[in-house]
């Protein structure tokens, strides 16, 4: 029995021979809008929340406006952004997976730009703590689906650069953030910490608005059976519409035998399986204590 595409172990060499030399990012206009869209999904809403919230409890303004929390309210106020984060991871793998990466992004991005306001505009330190769960909350959707869709459609050649600026760009948020919460703090009245809060709401909105010129995820698209479509995403990103072209047709070929082998284990092994073995036990500890951790 002849093996597909996805039997090979070095999948940096397989592709390697299948890469027109010639393109490159600079020179391709479908690259560099690729790279564009990929870039447009970025983590730097959450690294500019940590450090936001960071920079306003040193701003007097904003304790006096609050009625200078307690350091139980300012603790609450420091993890309800992970609380919300938590609310949501229940819920993200399987809407990613049901409707899409673009429209989990898309309800992610929504989610935070309605707390983001909320959190603006707040009255009371509750209504505040209440908006950064709601942010917490959209992230978790946002963060699933985006690195998903970075990896699924990068250009081979530049995919783990592009995966690894994903996460990089976390310290831009939070250099922005730092700036900007520096930027205001002699304004005497509060707007000194309305401004960040609502700086925040950039790289939301700009996903808000143009994550639907960013191509759906092949590998999406395949799974739910619209090959076709696939096979199109492909070809016009990665080689100039040529659905013939050598590396199309070998990344169509493994992302099918993915999903049929992913089928296949997921028909015969279920949730118990975590806990089956030692080493199953051991790879869920290491797992767990890396996210933690992190």
């Amino acid at each position: 029995m002849a093996g597909g595409a996805a039997v090979s172990a070095d999948h940096s060499n397989a592709y390697t021979h299948l890469m027109d030399p010639r393109r490159k990012w600079y020179n391709n206009r479908r690259l560099m809008a690729l790279n564009a869209w990929i870039l447009l999904l970025t983590s730097s809403t959450n690294g500019f929340d940590g450090s936001m919230v960071n920079g306003l409890q040193s701003l007097p303004q904003w304790e006096s406006y609050f009625n200078f929390p307690t350091k139980s309210r300012l603790g609450l106020l420091s993890a309800i952004q992970n609380i919300g984060a938590l609310a949501g991871y229940p819920f993200a793998p399987y809407l990613s997976d049901g409707i899409g990466r673009k429209p989990t992004v898309f309800i992610g991005a929504l989610i935070m730009c309605i707390a983001t306001v909320v959190q603006t505009a707040a009255q009371s330190v509750g209504m505040f703590i209440g908006a950064r769960f709601l942010i917490g909350f959209g992230l978790t959707f946002a963060a699933n689906a985006a690195p998903m869709l970075v990896t699924e459609l990068s250009y081979p050649k530049y995919r783990a650069a592009l995966t690894s600026t994903y996460n990089s760009l976390w310290y831009s948020g939070s250099i922005i953030a730092a700036w900007a919460t520096f930027g205001t703090f002699k304004i005497n009245n509060t707007w000194s910490w309305r401004i960040p809060s609502a700086l925040q709401a950039l790289p939301s909105v700009l996903q808000v608005l143009l994550i639907w010129f960013v191509p759906e995820s092949p590998r999406y698209l395949v799974s739910k059976g619209k090959e076709e479509r696939a096979l199109k995403t492909l070809a016009y990103y990665h080689a100039d519409g040529n659905q013939d072209d050598p590396l199309v047709r070998y990344e169509f070929e493994e992302i099918k035998s993915a999903i049929e082998f992913d089928r296949t284990v997921a028909g015969n092994i279920g949730w118990k399986s975590f806990f089956s073995s030692p080493g199953n036990r051991k790879r869920v500890r290491i797992i767990t204590s890396s996210a933690l951790s992190s």
